[in-house]
């Protein structure tokens, strides 16, 4: 349901979403010596690595985090960059002229790639908007009400550590969370003024657009053709199975995560073919960018461009001692950076909060057939897609530097049946902890590989198609003097990707958009089937808590229902609920003693004290739930005519109740 942002504010924090994503990683990736491709698809990561970083350092310091302490960071780290970079130039340790592809693209190569991740950005803003049904919708889902509060905790508290946004649900201590994708979203939600549901839209809608420019600069460092990066432009654009998938469930700092995690194998790339300060600098600030991402995602990273440092032994490019020796100091200076995550991520595995895997048991047939379909279940087979996978398979050889990209389809394609089909096992539980025993995790993650091998197999087409058209009748004709006449090859090759790409979007009804939009939409209720089921958050629940942020006073809580839209009281209108989750486990102790007894409030002197230590003063109840299996609490039910409860706002779907005390 929506709040109240215009089409003209949605799309202002869109273009300040983006100029935040590119300008302090980019300044951060010139400095450390990035140029062209590389640069450019680097500058996302390093913003959120930069936020990442500045938040839990800044806490540490006893500083806020807000835009100006933000852009001090980005400075301060640029700065050090350069300095470190001039260095190693100064003693010979560095070349002075910045690295360069080994296959030179022309300047309309770089303006047609240019074009198809352009076009993956347009598919994406199309997919994540028709799925949303408006621009200030709010997301559905569970994890997305965590998100949310946790924006605007930073942006109005200035804290930018890692347990503190927790503390909106798990009070006073809170909960250890990776929280670069909040940090960069709280810098947004400040710039723009937009409302926090309209912010998640914003920094959601391109999350295609940043998958494709991480495929492309990947690709650009391999040596891999214009072709190549422009198909995985487009198949990533396309697939389900990418990043619509991880945003359908609500996992917005995973998907961020997974758009990312490509760069790690070009920053590593980078420096086991130059090992260098400077290369060495931007394996760690990228190693550290994928952890402050999501914790997942630097495991997920690793997983991923294994195969390309067991391609470099096989091919005897190096040594596994002398490469490990390498690594191994960058690792301890990424370690160095990352302490505040590392310590918060190791008592997070040590402390309370319990981990209940999914326990997947789907038939071993049924999993292959999603991962080479590119989806799951909200969609139907993305057929086409699947066509280019076989031909990206059987053509696997032309890959040449990008040979490893098999090796890593299979090795994450096994994790994702082995999790699917065999998750209760306990030892599959435990290995597949940094996703939660989740198998839609893992089915992103298999997918980075996949979508490459299918546009290797799109460009294949194109090569060969290439091929048969230059050496037509036309192609060949000379005139008189033998000069040839036909038409250029290059030319040849441009008309036949963009005939290509024509019929690709013929095929694919628009490269899979309506498909792609009916799965997104699950994250807003805003699909077929939604019909049949309740709407956690209500266009009356919003207006409840929008009034519930006028009759508030500073400093109180509200009491709420922990299973219905309520929750998002704290996102809509900076009032803390008591209950700022969906989540019921490891609940405060007088959050759980309100929930249960509440309604005994006139007799029980703990409901009464519990009252008191939260400042409650009023008790906001909506309708629906999150889940059909979770109900309102028994201290919240039958609250009407307690003689301790006033109600002084009601509608269809929520009531709000002034308390007597």
């Amino acid at each position: 349901m929506p709040t109240p942002d215009s089409i003209w504010i949605y799309a202002s924090t869109i273009g300040i979403y983006l100029v935040v994503l590119l300008l302090p990683g980019g300044l951060l990736g010139w400095a450390a010596g990035l140029r062209g491709w590389a640069l450019f698809g680097m500058a996302p990561l390093f913003t959120y690595l930069a936020a990442g970083l500045a938040g839990p350092w800044l806490a540490v310091a006893g500083l806020p985090f807000n835009p100006g302490t933000a852009a001090a960071v980005v400075l301060l780290l640029a700065a050090a960059a350069l300095g470190l970079r001039r260095l190693a130039q100064a003693r010979g340790w560095t070349p002075m002229r910045p690295d360069r592809s080994p296959v030179p693209w022309s300047r309309r190569a770089h303006l047609a790639v240019a074009a198809c991740v352009l076009l993956a950005t347009v598919l994406s803003v199309i997919v994540v908007l028709s799925a949303a049904g408006g621009t200030s919708a709010i997301f559905q889902r569970w994890d997305t009400v965590y998100h949310a509060n946790g924006i605007r905790y930073i942006a109005e508290t200035g804290d930018g550590s890692l347990f503190g946004m927790s503390t909106i649900n798990w009070y006073p201590d809170g909960s250890y969370y990776p929280n670069g994708y909040h940090l960069v979203a709280s810098l947004v939600y400040t710039l723009s003024g937009a409302a926090v549901p309209t912010v998640l839209n914003a920094v959601t809608v391109p999350v295609a657009g940043l998958f494709a420019l991480s495929m492309v600069a990947m690709v650009r460092q391999f040596g891999g053709r214009a072709v190549l990066a422009g198909s995985a432009a487009i198949v990533t654009g396309a697939a389900t199975s990418g990043a619509y998938e991880s945003v359908s469930s609500g996992l917005l700092p995973f998907a961020l995560g997974i758009v990312l995690t490509p760069l790690g194998a070009l920053a590593l790339d980078r420096f086991l073919r130059r090992p260098a300060p400077d290369t060495g600098l931007v394996l760690a600030l990228a190693g550290v960018g994928l952890l402050v991402a999501h914790t997942s995602a630097l495991v997920g990273a690793i997983l991923f461009a294994f195969p390309l440092v067991l391609q470099r032994w096989w091919r005897r490019e190096g040594k596994p001692l002398a490469d490990l020796a390498r690594v191994a100091p960058v690792g301890l200076a990424a370690a160095l950076l990352a302490a505040p995550h590392l310590l918060g991520a190791v008592s997070f595995g040590s402390g309370s909060f319990p981990y209940n895997p999914w326990a997947s048991d789907i038939p071993v047939l049924d999993a292959v057939s999603q991962l080479v379909l590119f989806r799951q279940f909200l969609t139907p087979p993305l057929v086409w897609l699947s066509v280019c996978l076989l031909i990206g398979v059987l053509m696997i050889r032309t890959l040449r530097r990008l040979r490893w990209i098999g090796l890593s389809a299979l090795l994450l394609s096994g994790i994702f049946v082995l999790v699917a089909s065999y998750g209760g096992l306990s030892w599959v539980i435990t290995f597949s902890r940094p996703w939660w025993n989740d198998r839609y995790r893992l089915m992103a993650l298999a997918a980075i590989p996949l979508c490459l091998l299918a546009a290797h197999g799109l460009a294949e087409v194109q090569r060969l198609l290439t091929k048969w058209a230059t050496g037509t009748a036309l192609a060949r004709r000379r005139t008189s003097t033998g000069a040839r006449a036909g038409v250029p090859a290059s030319a040849v090759g441009m008309a036949s990707a963009a005939l290509l790409i024509a019929a690709m979007a013929v095929v694919t009804n628009g490269f899979y958009t309506t498909a792609n939009a009916r799965a997104v939409g699950f994250a807003y209720q805003n699909w077929p089937e939604s019909r049949y089921t309740d709407i956690p958050v209500t266009r009356d629940e919003v207006a409840a808590m929008l009034r519930m942020g006028e009759l508030a006073d500073p400093g109180e809580m509200v009491l709420n229902g922990r299973s219905d839209g309520t929750a998002w009281l704290y996102a809509i209108t900076g009032v803390r609920p008591v209950a700022g989750h969906y989540d019921g486990n490891v609940v405060p102790p007088d959050a759980a003693y309100l929930a249960a007894h509440f309604r005994e409030y006139q007799h029980d002197p703990k409901v009464q004290a519990a009252v008191r230590r939260l400042n409650v003063r009023h008790v906001l109840l909506g309708s629906g739930s999150v889940l059909p299996d979770l109900t309102r609490a028994p201290g919240l039910r039958d609250l009407d005519g307690l003689p301790f409860l006033n109600e002084v706002y009601r509608n269809q779907h929520a009531v709000i109740y002034a308390l007597e005390r």
